[in-house]
């Protein structure tokens, strides 16, 4: 009876000591994720260390890879080179190089992947997608020189592209990526939004664009058009399950923004702003929680007239907070999480959206 006592103090002592290994086990692996998911940030603009470039260096800057990441493009007489260039600590590391010229470049919003057009002759346009390590995973050729590219949010594997002839006529494309194959559709114009993955969306025009476009949706795949309810639509704009509809009053000359997502709206009004004879509605910056940063007009007019300010606000479904303001309207990129925007005509300065302070990030000098 004695050694049966044993043998059961032994298997319960066994028990209990291997629920506490798995119970420490769990902890140091949810502490590990917890590690894992903590995302550096610029916390202080005083942290950010500028990167010092001569001005003829300067090709482009691209936007964010990370909160605390920036992707540009340098040149020299070796070529032309993606950076990445961390803000905190100052470092930077080439990532591609190509003698051909680079004649855009985007970030796709998962930061997962990274798009290069070049142009090798002037009749000749070369896609290639790459890693954020700068590792080609494909490429296309378009027999056009002035490409229009839209890349799917959600699906990195969905290109929409727009190839322009000398004489401004196009033709419409989807690249899947995946399958490395290129479909043709039918678009009344060159220009459109990804809603899903089957489905754009393009505003079409009246003949005179002051008077705002109509809303349409193309099946892509089916090459289908509908003209949807919307009328004096001047900007449309989708991200994941949200949607930007912006339209005109123009008893008021306003801006009339609606964000929505399901059945829930947010709808605000700004001052509608005009470049070169049409309405301009400045940069909507979505950021992954599927709110935005935007610019909103604290008046009606001309872009470039001198003190034509506007507020920098976050815009959600619970509402429009200010962030900050711009004296005169300049371009604007922000992160995925919205903490740090690049604002200038060069994107040379950083401000952080907590507390708005500007710091130049981009030292050009000749």
């Amino acid at each position: 009876m004695a050694t049966i006592k044993k043998i059961a103090y032994v298997l319960l002592f066994s028990a209990v000591f291997l629920v506490a290994c798995q119970q420490q086990f769990i902890s140091k692996n949810d502490q590990k994720t917890t590690e894992k998911k903590s995302i550096e940030t610029v916390k202080t603009i005083s942290n950010v260390l500028p990167y010092r470039l001569k001005t003829a260096e300067l090709h482009s800057v691209v936007g964010f890879l990370s909160e605390v990441d920036v992707l540009l493009i340098k040149q020299d007489k070796n070529g032309e080179h993606l950076i990445r260039y961390n803000l905190l600590n100052g470092k930077e590391k080439t990532i591609y190089s190509t003698r051909d010229d680079i004649i855009q470049a985007f970030i796709h919003p998962s930061m997962k992947q990274i798009l290069v057009q070049t142009a090798s002759s002037k009749k000749k346009a070369k896609v290639t997608i790459l890693s954020t390590e700068g590792k080609p995973l494909h490429h296309i050729e378009v027999q056009s020189s002035e490409l229009s590219i839209v890349w799917n949010p959600t699906n990195v594997n969905l290109l929409a592209i727009a190839a322009f002839r000398d004489n401004f006529a196009y033709k419409s494309f989807v690249y899947e990526s995946n399958k490395e194959q290129l479909h043709k559709f039918q678009a009344e114009n060159p220009f459109w939004v990804w809603l899903t993955d089957d489905t754009l969306w393009m505003n079409k025009m009246n003949n005179n664009p002051l008077n705002g476009g109509t809303l349409t949706s193309i099946n892509w795949r089916e090459n289908k058009e509908a003209k949807l309810s919307n009328h004096q639509v001047v900007y449309v704009n989708c991200y994941k399950q949200s949607t930007l509809i912006v339209s005109m009053d123009f008893k008021h000359e306003e801006y009339k923004y609606v964000l929505q997502k399901g059945t829930k709206k947010q709808v605000w009004k700004a001052p509608a702003v005009t470049s070169f004879s049409q309405w301009f509605v400045p940069e909507i910056q979505w950021l992954d929680d599927q709110t935005l940063i935007t610019l909103l007009p604290t008046k009606s007019g001309e872009i470039g007239e001198e003190k034509k300010s506007f507020q920098i606000v976050h815009a959600s479904l619970n509402g429009v907070q200010q962030l900050g303001q711009m004296r005169n309207y300049e371009p604007m990129i922000c992160s995925s999480k919205g903490s740090v925007c690049m604002t200038g005509f060069n994107y040379e300065k950083l401000f952080t959206t907590k507390e708005h302070k500007t710091k130049e990030w981009l030292s050009l000098r000749d």
